[in-house]
């Protein structure tokens, strides 16, 4: 089995811990194709890919994108960022689910089983302004998905929110730049990234966006469960 992952610096395991690397020492027979990029937005995601010459060739297909069209609005900083990487956020949820659907239907004529991940968080604080806006654009992406049979939602999102329901909430945010490229630079293994979300009293990420092991794990699990059947 061959399997591609399209996604952004979650997928892509920097700054973090790699979801991707589990499923490959549970799926050690298959192939696993990381092409996650850090930054990207459900646009430069959906125009990227398309330069995937063998994105045909795969028997599955994961798709983990959205949490950076709002990521990218955090801060002045974060937005002249994206603007210099040209990684365009989405400006409202109508155009991101426009966007959505264009690169679902997109990967749709180039693979017959599409697996959709729905962004996460930013801050674990599941009530502030920015994970409210995330609810949004996880249910579009959600009742998206309902609409193609090939298509499988794999609801990672609740599951994470079901783990913090009993939890002390930490309100650490990823504002400062400096510190999101202090954790690029300094983190070279999976016990150095949770010492840090540990740290930060953070319970599934290393800065409220990027995942440490128990928020890879979960991701690969609901994974698993779909790629097992």
């Amino acid at each position: 089995m061959k399997i591609a992952f399209l996604g952004d610096s979650i997928t892509e395991g920097v700054p973090g811990v790699s979801y991707v690397e589990i499923l490959k020492r549970h799926f050690n027979e298959d192939k696993l194709i990381n092409h996650g990029k850090g930054g990207d937005t459900i646009s430069s995601l959906s125009k990227r890919i398309r330069k995937i010459e063998d994105l045909s060739d795969y028997n599955s297909v994961v798709l983990f994108v959205g949490v950076n069209d709002l990521f990218g609005k955090l801060t002045p900083a974060y937005r002249v960022i994206k603007l210099l990487m040209r990684q365009p956020w989405a400006r409202n949820e109508i155009v991101f689910k426009k966007r959505y659907k264009e690169t679902i239907e997109f990967l749709l004529t180039k693979t017959d089983d599409l697996i959709i991940v729905p962004p996460l968080f930013i801050g674990e604080e599941l009530d502030n302004k920015w994970n409210k806006k995330l609810d949004k654009y996880a249910n579009s992406i959600e009742l998206l998905s309902n609409d193609y049979p090939n298509v499988t939602y794999v609801d990672v999102r609740k599951v994470c929110i079901d783990f913090l329901s009993d939890k002390v909430i930490s309100n650490y945010m990823p504002y400062k730049i400096s510190e999101l490229m202090n954790d690029v630079k300094e983190l070279k293994s999976v016990k150095d990234v949770d010492e840090r979300s540990k740290s930060r009293g953070l319970h599934l990420t290393l800065d409220g966006v990027h995942i440490n092991s128990k928020g890879a794990q979960i991701i690969a699990d609901g994974i698993t469960r779909v790629l097992a059947k």
